[in-house]
C-alpha cells in the first residue's frame, strides 16, 4: 500500500471516529436533557400536588397541567389528555414525605420515602427506620451531592433548615457538620430530642463513587 493510499485510509478513519464521536456526545447530552427534564417536572408537580393536600384540596397530573398552561397563557385550550401518562404520575403521591427548604444555599425540593436509587434520583430520600421530620428521634434524609444536596458544600452553622409535612411546617438549626466513613451507622442512631441528620456522598467533586460521606446534624427550633 502506498504512502498516499495509507494517508487517504487515516484521515477517512480519523474523520469518521470523529463523526462517531459527536453522534455519542450529542446523544449524551441528550439522555442528560431528559433526565433533568423528568426530574424538574417530577419535582414540580408533587410541590404542586403537597400544597394542594396541605389546603384540602384534590391533586391530579391534569389538574396540575391545566394549572400550569392557565398560568402562562390563560387563553390557551387544555392539554389533550394524551399528556395525562407523562412519566411525573410513576410515583405515587402517598409517597411523599413532605418538603425540604434551606433558604440560605437556595435549596428547595420534595421528599419520598425510601433510599433507593430510583428514589434519590427524583427526590430527597427518607431514610427508613429513622423518626419521620418533625416529631421526636433522629429523622435522616438523603440525597445526591451532585443534584439535590450539591449546596450543602456551603452550609454553615446556624443556617436555618424548614421541613413541611401534612403535620406542620418545623424548623431546624444546623448545629454541626462533619465527614464520616460509609459504614459508620451511628449517625442513624435514635434521639430522645427531635433532630435531622442530612446525608451526602463526599468530596463533593469527587469523579465517580465518593469514599466517603458528608453529614449535616440539625436540632429543632423551639417553638
Amino acid at each position: 500500500m502506498s504512502l498516499r493510499v495509507r494517508l487517504r485510509f487515516t484521515k477517512s478513519l480519523l474523520r469518521r471516529s470523529e463523526l462517531m464521536s459527536f453522534a455519542i456526545g450529542f446523544c449524551c447530552l441528550g439522555l442528560c436533557a431528559t433526565i433533568m427534564v423528568h426530574v424538574w417536572l417530577f419535582q414540580a408537580y408533587e410541590d404542586w400536588a403537597f400544597e394542594q393536600e396541605l389546603g384540602g384540596e384534590s391533586a391530579s397530573v391534569s389538574g396540575f397541567l391545566t394549572q400550569a398552561v392557565a398560568f402562562s397563557d390563560p387563553p390557551a385550550p387544555q392539554p389533550p389528555p394524551s399528556l395525562a401518562g407523562a412519566p411525573i404520575q410513576e410515583a405515587g403521591y402517598e409517597s411523599v414525605v413532605g418538603r425540604i427548604e434551606i433558604p440560605r444555599i437556595g435549596l428547595k425540593a420534595m421528599i419520598l420515602e425510601g433510599a433507593t436509587r430510583r428514589t434519590l434520583a427524583l427526590a430527597v430520600g427518607h431514610i427508613p427506620g429513622t423518626a419521620l421530620p418533625g416529631g421526636k428521634g433522629n429523622a435522616a434524609l438523603a440525597a445526591h451531592r451532585d443534584t439535590f444536596f450539591r449546596g450543602l458544600s456551603d452550609i454553615r452553622l446556624g443556617d436555618t433548615i424548614l421541613v413541611t409535612t401534612l403535620e406542620g411546617s418545623f424548623e431546624y438549626r444546623v448545629e454541626s457538620f462533619r465527614v464520616v466513613g460509609p459504614r459508620d451507622t451511628r449517625v442513624l442512631e435514635n434521639s430522645a430530642e427531635p433532630v435531622l441528620t442530612l446525608v451526602t456522598c463526599y468530596p463533593f467533586h469527587y469523579l465517580g463513587p465518593a469514599p466517603e460521606r458528608f453529614i449535616v446534624r440539625a436540632t429543632r427550633a423551639a417553638s
